[in-house]
């Protein structure tokens, strides 16, 4: 199993972020460029790796559009080409916009997400507006500490980037009220406090709690349902959830939230292995030279992203996510 192909928009408008410069054009008429990456590059001052990337996704955006979307990529690019101007060391062209949304609509009208590479994780665990998968870049820095009942986004404790810990800052209300189990901090605490009055009004306090022993309905029923959450919550390992999605409630989640949060931190916290996922999510399904030349690319960042990748798919999800590994898991 490999990575699925990136949508386009991750490769225009994600691709740059970090190579931008200080500076701009002061007001000047911009120069006539002959393709995309010239462009970009002359304004937000690319290194070699960051140029190279640049060629092999327009590349490769080329290539999809060879067969039924020339005139719109010929239209889009044209347009970035010419239009685009370089305003403090950033490659502006919103008035291609229109351009890159036929592009877009030609090219996949299904299956993408309009604002992946935004910086704002867009797929389920996070703002909701993009199906799981299409907005992978933003989405691999989620938040470790999602559904703990803290908001950890900008608005909270900062902790997390926006949109990856929606749950937690969303407004204080309960999904889960009148279900016969309080939720709030006293009982699962999966809510905040005041916000499931109903079926924690019911719930007396266990005088049992945290004796090692579950005394809800479940176990010795001295307790009510959810009152006794610490001694009833027997410890799963993440693989036993069954489940490989990349949301919260999955197997990569559980795992990005526990035993492989440190290598998920070191992996997004440095700018190599950052490159290096950027690289490999343009890679299609069973593209086996793509990935290797990402790897000769970015060694340094392969090898970081290689211990995630295997505490993840080799370790915690082996079995939930069907072996998903890009560089095989050991017998």
């Amino acid at each position: 199993m490999r990575v699925r192909h990136v949508m386009i928009t991750a490769a225009i408008a994600g691709l740059f972020a970090a190579c931008a410069s200080s500076g701009g054009d002061g007001g000047k008429t911009e120069p006539v460029y002959g393709t995309v990456c010239e462009a970009r590059c002359a304004c937000e001052g690319c290194s070699d790796d960051q140029e190279g990337l640049c060629e092999a996704e327009q590349g490769a955006i080329a290539e999809r559009s060879e067969e039924r979307c020339q005139d719109e990529y010929t239209a889009y690019i044209d347009c970035v080409r010419l239009e685009g101007r370089c305003v403090d060391g950033h490659h502006l062209a919103e008035v291609c916009d229109v351009h890159e949304e036929a592009l877009l609509d030609c090219l996949d009208s299904t299956d993408r997400c309009p604002s992946a590479g935004d910086g704002i994780c867009d797929e389920p665990q996070g703002t909701g507006k993009c199906p799981a998968g299409t907005d992978r870049a933003d989405c691999l820095s989620s938040c470790p500490s999602t559904g703990d009942g803290t908001c950890d986004e900008p608005e909270g404790t900062g902790a997390c980037a926006e949109g990856t810990d929606v749950v937690d800052c969303a407004a204080t209300t309960c999904s889960r009220t009148n279900n016969g189990t309080c939720d709030e901090p006293e009982g699962t605490g999966l809510c905040e406090e005041g916000t499931d009055v109903a079926d924690c009004a019911v719930d007396e306090p266990c005088a049992t709690t945290d004796n090692g022993e579950c005394d809800e309905p479940g176990g010795t029923g001295l307790c009510e349902a959810g009152t006794d959450t610490a001694d009833c919550s027997a410890p799963l390992t993440c693989d036993d959830l069954d489940e490989c999605g990349d949301d919260s409630k999955g197997c990569i989640g559980c795992a990005n939230a526990g035993s492989c949060a440190d290598e998920l931190d070191t992996c997004i916290l440095d700018d190599d292995c950052v490159e290096f996922i950027r690289c490999i999510v343009t890679c299609a399904d069973d593209d086996d030279a793509c990935l290797r030349a990402c790897m000769d690319a970015h060694p340094d960042g392969r090898s970081l992203y290689a211990d995630y990748d295997r505490c993840v798919n080799c370790n915690e999800c082996y079995y939930s996510c069907g072996n998903a590994s890009i560089f095989g898991c050991n017998p």
